[in-house]
């Protein structure tokens, strides 16, 4: 029969073994904070669970996570500060380590406040906001796809809004001290559309010009041909517009039976960019035209308004 003795040291090698295992499987997940010496809390969530939480440790402002394999959201928040940080999709894999980019915080609070919905009202979608191209804070809207921030200190920002399935969508926005700001996003419902590029957020469409027969020369015959493209790309345009979804049971052809709505979309039109232009052998000219699907002057900011 064994002693206890032994029995103690079968039991102290197999939890030594256990633990050796178990650290071959973890990985980690480590950073630092901008500035330095704030006090920060960095978490890390899993399928919504708190899985580990550590300090931003001491004046140079690095933490590590040591977790076991899988994806994890992490959450950084500073004591005082409204707007916690989220980062979502941060991959573990097991006996390695996943540096994240210094993360830059929120300047000092102020008396800013930020708010807005989403069109079509979507509860749970992400709006992040942008500070000298960082992530600075982020909020889910709710069930009405509003969202609010809160305590801003006055700068130049960029709202972005992101939601499964929907093409994201960005704007910038001045926020002053003591004054509320509104700011809607809108997250197009991505489906297969003709000329639509989901990816890049960009709208395309062709026009081909037909030389006229009776031109008095040349140059004529070629600008005359130019400017039947451009209306022809112009046309197309629209086509591929109208057929864009605002939401699940109505695109913009619909939209555009008020009269208000459709003069934006014939005035965002017109503000086309000519990617290409050539002239082809017969005479005809072809012209590719591209519009914006969101940001500052995108179709989302007509729809939006």
């Amino acid at each position: 029969m064994r002693s206890s003795r032994q029995i103690l040291v079968l039991a102290l090698v197999s939890i030594v073994a256990l633990f050796a295992c178990r650290s071959k499987q973890d990985g980690s997940i480590e950073g630092s904070i901008v500035p330095p010496g704030t006090p920060a809390r960095i978490t890390a969530l899993q399928d919504g669970k708190e899985m580990l939480t550590v300090p931003a440790g001491g004046q140079d402002g690095k933490f590590k996570l040591v977790l076991a394999a899988g994806n994890y959201s992490i959450n950084v928040s500073v004591p005082g500060s409204p707007h916690p940080l989220r980062f979502d999709g941060i991959s573990v894999r097991p006996g390695e380590m996943t540096v994240l980019p210094p993360i830059q915080l929120m300047p000092s609070s102020g008396t800013g406040v930020l708010s807005g919905k989403v069109t079509p009202p979507r509860p749970g979608a992400r709006i992040t906001l942008m500070y000298e191209g960082k992530e600075r804070a982020a909020v889910q809207t709710d069930h009405d796809g509003r969202y609010e921030f809160k305590e801003l200190a006055a700068g130049s920002y960029v709202v972005q809004a992101n939601a499964p399935g929907h093409a994201d969508d960005a704007v910038p926005v001045v926020i002053t001290d003591n004054q509320k700001t509104e700011q809607n996003a809108v997250l197009l419902p991505i489906a297969s559309v003709n000329g639509v590029d989901w990816t890049s957020g960009k709208i395309r469409a062709t026009g081909i010009g037909l030389p006229p027969q009776n031109a008095a020369n040349k140059t004529v015959s070629r600008e005359m041909a130019k400017r039947a493209a451009l209306a022809d790309a112009e046309r197309n345009l629209l086509r591929t517009i109208e057929q864009i979804h605002i939401d699940a049971d109505r695109d913009v052809k619909a939209a555009m039976g008020n009269k208000k709505v459709e003069r934006k979309i014939q005035g965002f039109i017109k503000g086309h960019t000519i990617v290409s232009e050539r002239e082809l052998d017969d005479g005809r000219y072809e012209v590719i035209l591209e519009l914006p699907l969101s940001g500052p002057s995108g179709l989302s900011r007509y729809i939006a308004e």
